[in-house]
């Protein structure tokens, strides 16, 4: 008995001496049937469950695996083929620490399959501002461009934003050698690497080579962005309705990031004195044309074999046809819910009317150097990040009514504060750090406005039309801020703002631009909680929530709406093009 006790006790003490038992298993028990799907709750029942539920934790800490020699099959037999991953998860060459059977990686865009998305994002930011300031200031004070140039140049490399609709219907459509997706994303990073080359062979290209050569690569670059977006928006399925729109928001995070990068080198790198700059070195502009095309084959080229496809969706065994992917997208467009609040986001992004003269007014009138107008963007670039990580911490699920009114308010001020910047009253600052911390403020507001229109319709698109729908609505905004470029342009040629009044110190006319172009910024707060005529529709959705509820009568819809929207979307996009093209080429009609 003293040696039961003893052994006993031992046993008590060290858990590891105790003898294991094993389980029968009875013929016809399935051990794997007790297995939990992810993310299936465990029962309280003092069992297993209980226990498998605390280690969970454990295992999540556990390194994915890549498996080199399914990556070299895969690539090599089924790379143009979607991959499923409800069918094909445990026997693809990435396992999520999860499980064989997990695909929860797939929401997540720093995941190893997903670099491909995370460095096109990358690339994104810096063909944004990387060639910014080189090539206004190039047109300046090399070309001699007027601030009407300089505006088109702005409308020119946006305007390829408001044709992304017509990208998603081609990829949405057509696959190309057998994908919906990668063949596009691939080709339009192609077009934008050959853009780059051909100006650097042109060595000072002239005012229509830059600004049409400069249309083209955005335009490509464009494409392969509205295949990421959909790539996106088809891995957003993955999220749970609390997240939905989280891995859009750490995209535009690592955008802003890219833009911030590309705007401090392309800052640093185009300031030499033979181009009018400050610096005994620096790239030339053909450099600068070289270094942003080297910059996509270096950062992304080298993940395109990583780069999977998901089922794009499509409901029935074949492909939609054009006529019924245009009516599944008028038909989301007609319900009251949608086409009234894109309405508001149309006139709320046209109010940001673009001054046209504040380049020149930087670098003729304030003899700014290109490093040093660089660096504001720069900031501005820079504060954006916090803009949007602020947003998601802090405003994710906040309401987006009291978001645009406060944000409206405030960027306005600021807008108005450059009013000061003109007079030259800067409470004693000098006019750089003036400027610095307008455009900097203004950027890292606007970046907090910007990410409920992306997210706003998320839940609604109808399967299938993920490019296409998405991309129209993203790009109805861009239309509106594309128009609200092109006015800026007949306000520029209204006024006095050329380049030799600018030198001698007239500022009047950009003085009136300012308060124009910042007086314009207002109005759109004094219908954030506004409602439709029939008082069920409100203007500005306070969350995806009401944004459904919005949309969850079928009887609310209006084929006048419908209409409306896209007879507007159609027009925009011809005034924008045709008055672009115009300037293009009769630089000096104004």
């Amino acid at each position: 008995d003293d040696t039961m006790a003893r052994r006993a006790e031992a046993e008590e003490r060290n858990p590891l001496l105790r003898p294991v038992v094993a389980t029968p298993v009875l013929l016809g028990d399935d051990p794997a049937a007790s297995r939990k799907p992810d993310g299936a709750p465990p029962k309280d029942d003092g069992g297993d469950d209980v226990e498998t539920a605390r280690l969970l934790p454990l295992a999540s800490h556990q390194r994915p695996k890549f498996h080199s020699d399914r990556w070299l099959k895969w690539v090599t037999t089924r790379y143009r083929e979607p991959f499923d991953p409800e069918r094909e998860a445990a026997e693809f060459w990435y396992v999520d620490p999860k499980g064989a059977t997990s695909a929860s990686w797939i929401a997540d865009l720093y995941a190893f399959p997903n670099w491909t998305m995370l460095s096109h994002y990358w690339c994104v930011g810096i063909a944004l501002s990387l060639l910014t300031t080189p090539v206004t200031y190039y047109l300046v004070e090399s070309l001699d461009a007027s601030a009407a140039v300089v505006n088109t140049y702005s409308a020119l490399t946006y305007l390829p934003w408001s044709l992304k609709v017509f990208f998603g219907l081609q990829s949405d459509l057509t696959p190309w050698f057998g994908m919906h997706r990668r063949s596009y994303f691939i080709f339009g990073w192609a077009v934008f690497v050959a853009c780059n080359v051909w100006l650097a062979a042109l060595v000072r290209p002239g005012i229509a080579a830059t600004l049409l050569l400069s249309f083209v690569m955005t335009m490509g670059c464009l494409l392969a962005d509205t295949v990421a977006d959909a790539v996106i928006l088809e891995c957003t399925r993955y999220e749970g309705d609390r997240d939905k729109g989280r891995m859009r928001t750490h995209a535009y995070i690592v955008r802003q990031v890219g833009a911030l990068v590309g705007a401090l080198v392309g800052a640093i790198v185009y300031n030499a004195r033979k181009d009018g700059g400050t610096w005994s070195w620096g790239l030339s502009i053909a450099g600068c044309f070289w270094l942003q095309a080297l910059s996509v084959v270096t950062s992304l080229f080298p993940w395109l074999g990583f780069c999977y496809e998901l089922p794009t969706g499509y409901k029935g065994d074949g492909l939609q046809t054009l006529g019924a992917i245009v009516h599944e997208m008028y038909e989301f467009i007609a319900q009251d819910g949608v086409w009234i609040p894109m309405f508001f986001l149309y006139f709320y992004c046209l109010c940001f009317v673009q001054n046209a003269s504040w380049y020149n007014f930087l670098y003729d009138g304030l003899g700014f150097s290109a490093f040093q107008v660089g660096m504001l963007y720069a900031t501005g670039s820079l504060l954006s990040i916090p803009g949007l990580m602020i947003y998601e911490k802090y405003f994710f699920k906040s309401s987006w009514r009291s978001l645009y009114l406060w944000t409206t308010i405030v960027g306005a001020v600021f807008s108005f504060l450059q009013v000061l910047l003109v007079t030259g009253d800067t409470f004693g600052l000098p006019r750089f750090a003036f400027a610095t911390g307008d455009i900097s403020m203004t950027q890292f507001i606007q970046a907090m406005a910007f990410m409920p229109i992306c997210i706003m319709f998320f839940a609604m698109i109808p399967a299938g039309t993920e490019g296409t729908t998405y991309a129209l609505i993203s790009t109805w905004t861009n239309v509106a801020s594309e128009v609200a470029t092109a006015i800026g342009t007949p306000l520029a040629c209204a006024v006095d703002v050329s380049n030799n009044a600018l030198a001698k110190g007239h500022y009047t006319g950009v003085l009136k631009l300012t308060l124009i172009t910042s007086g314009t910024q207002l109005l759109p707060a004094f219908l954030v909680y506004a409602r439709s005529p029939s008082g069920r529709v409100r203007l500005m959705p306070d969350n995806i929530q009401e944004t459904k509820l919005q949309c969850a009568d079928p009887t609310r819809r209006s084929d006048r709406g419908a209409t409306a929207f896209f007879v507007v979307f159609v027009g925009s996009i011809v005034l924008s093009l045709g008055q672009s093209l115009y300037f293009v080429f009769f630089p000096n009609a104004c």
